[in-house]
Order: structure tokens, then C-alpha cells, then sequence
């Protein structure tokens, strides 16, 4: 997709307003992604405030988390497909022999 057809659209997170280009249809999900952030920050907020972390290290373990899911996601993916793929090799075989 050209850039030209991106849109420009504002998110905000803390108090500041990010403006990313993003293809229209994955709008939702970056709008949902920084409703996410929020809500988590939030919560730390609720539960760590007056501690030592401040928002950027609320931040950034958000981030670690998000990549750790991602990765979770990512792993079980390929396993599903494995299996997929080795259940459809079997039926091929028993369709060939019948």
C-alpha cells in the first residue's frame, strides 16, 4: 500500500496524542491497541502508585507483555499449522489409497 493511501489518525496515551499513518483497515486495531494501553496503565496506576516506577516503566512493561503475547501467539500459530498440515498429509494418503 502507497503511503498516500494511508490515513493519519491521533491516539492518546498518557496525556500525549501520538499521530500514526496506518493503512484504513487497521485502524480499529491500533485504536483498540492504545484503549488497551490505557486500561493497563491505568491499573498500574491504581496498584504501583507512590512506588518507585513512574509512567515510562509502566510503559515499557506494557510493551515487554504485548511482545511476549505476540511471541505466545506467534508460537502457537505455527503449531496449528504444523498439526493442520499433518492432519491434511493423512487424509491425502488415505484418499490416495481408497
Amino acid at each position: 500500500m502507497a503511503e498516500s493511501d494511508k490515513i493519519e489518525i491521533g491516539l492518546k496515551v498518557l496525556s500525549r496524542v501520538v499521530t500514526l499513518k496506518v493503512q484504513p483497515e487497521m485502524e480499529p486495531y491500533f485504536r483498540k491497541a492504545a484503549h488497551l494501553v490505557n486500561r493497563r496503565l491505568d491499573t498500574f496506576t491504581k496498584n504501583y502508585s507512590g512506588g518507585e516506577m513512574d509512567s515510562w516503566d509502566f510503559l515499557i512493561t506494557i510493551a515487554i507483555e504485548g511482545m511476549v503475547e505476540s511471541q505466545k501467539n506467534q508460537d502457537k500459530y505455527k503449531l496449528l499449522q504444523q498439526s493442520l498440515k499433518t492432519r491434511l498429509e493423512d487424509i491425502e494418503q488415505r484418499l490416495s489409497l481408497g
